[in-house]
């Protein structure tokens, strides 16, 4: 832990964020503009969706190793490195001619840019003072959501005054000033561990990694077949060997010496469920809202943003209450807001007010917000510095794991009712739409008000954060 001043933690929390931002934002650029780049390079867009399944799956398989990287060799020097790597493939990207090739870049991307999330959220607590972290958790939670928000306006922007290659080269800026800032303003790295690489832990995680994220994001297409049934035993089989081999080991890809620490565990359970119970909800909405409430598209966006901007701009104001409640009090609040903002959800129909259920989202953003909080911070808290980064990684895999096996399993819940009603007309299809948001909503709340008991047991009064 370093001694710092206001303006070095000011400045360490700016390159920090701007670099997890990076991350974030690459991961969803393309999203808007698979049907421009179907026109660009006469290509399928089950050839050019890859280059946003393929960015997830490369990230999703690196993400794991992430903490024992910035252990083996520092973590400013990886967090430098790779924002060197963004810069060089946004520069290689932008001069694509075939899809091709651009998947490939993509792929590399996630590889690479995947990581920044993870390494700046474990440096922050490896970096900054305790009295620090609570406000270091909201402004990596702030860059994590603004990440998730911006690629739809940004894309859309850059798309309508100019060429596709611009969702590449909007990255050299940033990633300039964020290596410049890298470079001068994070603290030196201590000694790097002197160990081998662990080239069989790498493959077993990053293998079963892809594997599951693989059988998770074709979830919806597969069904409940015996192809899903072989791919999760298999991907499942490489993690189980994994940790059998690693129980004994301090010098593996992913520590998971931090299971010990009990308060760690618990929050990376109740971390686990927020993400399962919020998930299903946000990949529910704009189907429920276009489908069900016949909303356009473009009001759909205009919907969301305001609800994911109440979201952002809660972190900060969780942040200041939270040394006043402690965590235990403050995730009981923003799980009671949560629940709350989902009532009319659960009573939705075809003829529902829009109004009021703009009002419910944004009520529900508030108190997402003010829970994200919690859990980041409830999590790496808990774990001594050494390990943040390990931590890190559990925290940003599980994350992207739950994330892909919800959207599936979504998907298949909403197919399943609309075949069960057969549902054939536009008021009908609405009808299973609605009926379908009132089961999930209903779904997703009782298994926040599980997390109650949990945070109550394991979290943090007040008077253990003042005493800490």
């Amino acid at each position: 832990m370093f001694s710092l001043d206001s303006k070095k933690t000011n400045l360490i929390l700016l390159t920090l964020g701007l670099g997890t931002l990076i991350g974030c934002l690459n991961m969803m650029m393309f999203n808007v503009a698979l049907p421009t780049m179907v026109t660009v390079f006469n290509a399928p867009l089950s050839t050019v969706q890859w280059l946003t399944s393929g960015y997830m799956l490369a990230a999703g398989m690196i993400i794991p190793a992430a903490g024992y990287l910035g252990d083996r060799f520092g973590y400013k020097r990886m967090f430098t490195g790779i924002l060197v790597c963004v810069l060089g493939l946004s520069l290689l990207g932008s001069l694509a001619w075939r899809i091709e090739l651009l998947i490939v870049i993509r792929f590399l991307f996630g590889l690479t840019g995947g990581l920044l999330s993870p390494l700046a959220l474990a440096m922050f607590y490896r970096i900054l003072p305790a009295g620090q972290q609570t406000k270091a958790a909201s402004i990596w939670g702030m860059a994590t959501m603004i990440g998730a928000i911006l690629p739809t306006v940004l894309s859309g922007v850059i798309l309508s005054v100019a060429d596709w290659r611009f969702l590449l080269l909007f990255n050299v800026p940033f990633t300039i000033l964020a290596a410049l800032l890298s470079i001068y303003v994070l603290p030196k790295d201590s000694t790097p561990a002197n160990t081998k690489l662990d080239f069989a832990g790498m493959f077993l995680t990053s293998a079963g990694s892809f594997i599951l994220l693989y059988a998770f994001s074709n979830l919806s297409s597969w069904g409940f077949s015996a192809k899903l049934l072989l791919s999760i035993i298999a991907g499942i089989g490489f993690l189980v060997v994994y940790c059998i081999r690693s129980l004994h080991r301090s010098d593996t890809v992913l520590n998971l010496k931090v299971f010990q620490y009990r308060r760690y565990s618990a929050a990376f359970l109740v971390g686990g469920m927020n993400t399962i119970a919020v998930c299903t909800v946000a990949f529910l909405m704009p189907l429920l809202l276009q489908s069900g409430l016949g909303v356009s598209p473009l009001m759909t966006g205009l919907i969301m943003l305001p609800c994911s901007i109440v979201s952002t701009l809660m972190l900060p104001v969780a942040s200041s209450l939270y040394a006043k409640t402690g965590e235990k009090m403050l995730a009981v609040i923003s799980i009671a807001i949560i629940v709350f903002g989902s009532i009319p959800f659960l009573i939705v129909t075809p003829s529902f007010a829009l109004s009021l259920l703009i009002v419910a989202l944004c009520v529900r953003a508030c108190g997402l917000g003010m829970f994200n909080l919690v859990a980041t911070n409830s999590q790496m808290s808990a774990i001594p510095s050494e390990l943040s980064g390990h931590a890190s990684s559990l925290t940003n895999w599980c994350q992207q794991m739950l994330n892909a096996l919800m959207v599936g399993v979504a998907s298949n819940i909403i197919d399943m009712r609309i075949d069960s009603t057969g549902a054939n007309t536009v008021e009908t299809i609405a009808l299973a739409y609605t009926s379908t948001a009132n089961l999930i909503v209903l779904m997703s709340c009782v298994l926040l008000l599980a997390i109650i008991p949990i945070a109550l047991k394991f979290f943090r009064g007040k008077e253990e954060l003042r005493n800490k």
